[in-house]
């Protein structure tokens, strides 16, 4: 009579513990894939880097100009970051056009003008991403 006790009793802690798990893996997932790109669409709105994306880039570029005499590699890693930022911009785009996360259809468009007038303003290269 004990053993079964016991079984069950760790039994339930498994499931507990599985439960727990569970949960914690998808509020994480939902925290880094979702509400990430919630987070940068603000920013990005305002036609700004979300600091999110260009920490990576200033960071190298800061890395580079106290090296000293660095400016080439430096002009060749704002290139890369522009284009990098132009992807991922591109890819927000992608995740509001399909997201059934927005209120309604206006908004979705008006999120959309915003994020158009942010293209347009990084192609021409009217922005600091690193």
């Amino acid at each position: 009579m004990n053993n079964i006790f016991l079984l069950m009793l760790i039994f339930a802690i498994s499931v507990f513990l599985i439960m727990f798990a569970s949960i914690w893996f998808m509020n994480f997932f939902s925290r880094k894939y979702i509400g990430e790109k919630h987070m940068v669409l603000e920013e990005l709105t305002k036609g700004e880097v979300p600091k999110l994306w260009s920490k990576r880039f200033k960071e190298k570029c800061n890395k580079l100009q106290k090296k000293g005499d660095q400016q080439e590699k430096i002009s060749i890693l704002k290139k890369e970051a522009n284009e990098t930022h132009l992807k991922k911009l591109s890819n927000i785009v992608k995740y509001i056009q399909k997201t059934k996360l927005i209120e309604n259809e206006e908004t979705r468009s008006n999120i959309l003008a915003d994020l158009e007038k942010t293209r347009n303003k990084w192609e021409e290269g009217k922005y600091n991403g690193a």
